[in-house]
């Protein structure tokens, strides 16, 4: 696919000129090394876009680039599973998108829409993308993990994520359990008394061991979470 701004349509929903053309929500100005996330409606559809065209040049062609890559890789590889962004599309070498669902942050959810049920299904989403060898990193920041209109879970923003497929199994359950941990760690938060003893004997094990995980967001690096994270703000 070409890497002009300006590529052909072909069988994308829409281009980097209707983006220009259209007049797109910001959910997040993005900093020198940060996409710019916006929500951009076309043909009644609703679209978050994550975008690093507006960096500075070095770290748009470098960075940026496999930034789009990375994470849309991600999305492709869990294309078709619930809890997961739907429909990614690359609208140019620096820009990707996926369709919005209206929701929250979980963060900013109250008891009574991150429910005991909300939990159970957010842990199902997990073990469902650890099945296709893919473990996120950062699920104990809560702006990661929103809550839907409809009350389903939606992981979101994969830059940190791993491919666990090769990897030694004991690499691979330790990544796998980051996740976890994470998960459990909201649920503890909120509805302590439905997580059930396995669980909260997992956590415990988990927050032991976690002064082990020497990374921090992407890379190594701390990461720069926002208050308003890339889709499903509404």
């Amino acid at each position: 696919m070409s890497a002009h701004p300006h590529a052909p349509r072909a069988n994308r929903p829409f281009t980097r000129t209707d983006l220009e053309h259209g007049a797109p929500r910001i959910l997040n100005k993005g900093r020198w090394a940060n996409a710019t996330v916006l929500v951009h409606e076309q043909a009644g559809a609703q679209w978050v876009v994550k975008d690093f065209l507006d960096c500075p040049l070095l770290y748009r062609e470098t960075l940026g680039r496999f930034m789009v890559s990375r994470e849309l890789s991600a999305l492709e590889g869990l294309r078709g599973l619930a809890g997961v962004p739907s429909e990614p599309f690359r609208i140019d070498a620096y820009a990707f998108a996926y369709r919005f669902v209206p929701g929250i942050e979980m963060a900013d959810a109250g008891p009574d829409r991150a429910t005991p049920e909300f939990f159970r299904t957010l842990e199902a989403a997990v073990l469902a993308m650890h099945a296709r060898k893919i473990a996120h990193l950062d699920l104990r920041y809560g702006g990661n993990i929103l809550v839907s209109d409809a009350g389903e879970p939606l992981l979101v923003d994969f830059q940190s994520h791993v491919k666990l497929r090769g990897l030694p199994e004991f690499l691979k359950k330790w990544l796998e359990n980051v996740d976890l941990a994470g998960v459990y760690k909201h649920w503890s938060h909120r509805h302590p008394e439905s997580l059930g003893a396995e669980r909260l004997a997992f956590l415990g094990r988990a927050n032991r061991w976690r002064k082990l995980w020497v990374l921090k967001g992407y890379f190594g690096l701390k990461p720069q979470h926002h208050k308003n994270p890339p889709p499903g703000k509404s």
